[in-house]
């Protein structure tokens, strides 16, 4: 049963904003949408993560604009993002600053979370949803719209011209990405395993040239204390194991005795944890695979050969019968029924 993870009202109005610069009138938005104008009036209210991502896509739509998310992203403002964002731009550095979008996402959202990594000198923003009942086509214009608003955030606060090194998303490529080149002027992957930035990580040592540390350290005791009283994120180490079997489908890496170095756990503790939140490692891989496969398997460009590659079997016919276990039918019939 999936879990109806909310978010602020306020995240519908830079829709409306945005949707309003290009003709399109709320009344008219909201009607489409189905959705009750009266719940903007407190900005206490909560909506359906899952409701937002509707209404992204139906501003997209009724503006004609194919590249809706990335407008609202480039529009935006610490102030949509209520205490998050104000704590964020008030951080002594970007590093910091993402460290504490991290740690407080929680407040506004447990529908979507970020996590940063640090390897080798390159540093991965990675924003991962915690509902599977939104596919990566449905939510595409909240993600680039959060791609985009990270980028514009972090040029804006530090005056510098930041580039990543790649930019990833879960969804397919649509048929234009001219705003995305102009937007992030970076190579852009489509249809990876995550929803990412990869970047210098020298580039976290960037001061915010105008961040007020005083309110930044008291905004950050405010976030605090609303961190403690808010639900505790639930299957904490499920996600993290999820997470590192996403990176790494198709290699050697997910094997579970490297999945517990990653983890810094033994194999009988990563059991254990698993088996006490529901689960075995078997499980989780099967569902991640399952997962993944039914997405790439929507992408009529990518041959199942291909796919089974990048799922990590050792041939097409393991992971036919695989696939045929978990669906009941072959891969080839679930591409169809899909198209």
């Amino acid at each position: 049963m999936p879990t109806n993870y909310e978010i602020p009202v306020n995240s519908a109005l830079k829709i409306i904003s945005t949707a309003a610069a290009a003709g399109i009138r709320t009344e008219k938005l909201c009607r489409h949408a189905k959705f009750d104008t009266a719940t903007l009036e407190d900005a206490d209210n909560q909506i359906l993560f899952k409701q937002l991502t509707k209404f992204y896509q139906h501003a997209a739509r009724l503006t004609g604009d194919d590249a809706f998310g990335l407008h609202v992203g480039e529009r935006d403002s610490p102030k949509s993002h209520g205490l998050l964002g104000y704590v964020a731009i008030n951080s002594r550095t970007v590093g910091e600053a993402l460290n504490r979008l991290i740690r407080f996402q929680q407040i506004r959202t447990r529908a979507s979370r970020f996590s940063l990594e640090i390897v080798s000198g390159r540093a991965r923003l990675a924003y991962t949803y915690q509902t599977n009942d939104i596919s990566p086509e449905e939510r595409r214009h909240e993600s680039e719209e959060t791609l985009c608003s990270i980028i514009e955030f972090g040029r804006r606060m530090t005056g510098f011209n930041w580039i990543p090194s790649e930019v990833h998303f879960e969804h397919a490529r649509p048929q234009n990405v001219s705003e995305h080149e102009r937007i992030f002027r970076a190579p852009i992957r489509f249809g990876k395993p995550l929803t990412q930035f990869v970047f210098d990580s020298d580039f976290l040592k960037t001061p915010l040239a105008q961040a007020d540390l005083t309110l930044g350290s008291l905004l950050e005791r405010q976030a605090e204390e609303l961190l403690a009283k808010s639900p505790k994120e639930e299957k904490t180490f499920v996600h993290r194991v999820r997470r590192l079997m996403l990176e790494n489908l198709g290699g050697s890496e997910l094997r579970m005795e490297t999945v517990c170095r990653n983890l810094g756990s033994s194999k009988r503790t990563l059991q254990r944890k698993l088996t006490e939140e529901g689960t075995t490692y078997q499980k989780l891989l099967e569902e991640t695979q399952y997962e993944m496969s039914t997405f790439y398997l929507r992408q009529p460009e990518i041959t199942i050969g291909e796919i089974s590659a990048s799922l990590g079997f050792s041939e097409p016919s393991a992971f036919h019968r695989a696939f045929r276990r978990w669906a009941g039918i072959t891969p080839q019939a679930f591409r169809h029924q899909k198209h």
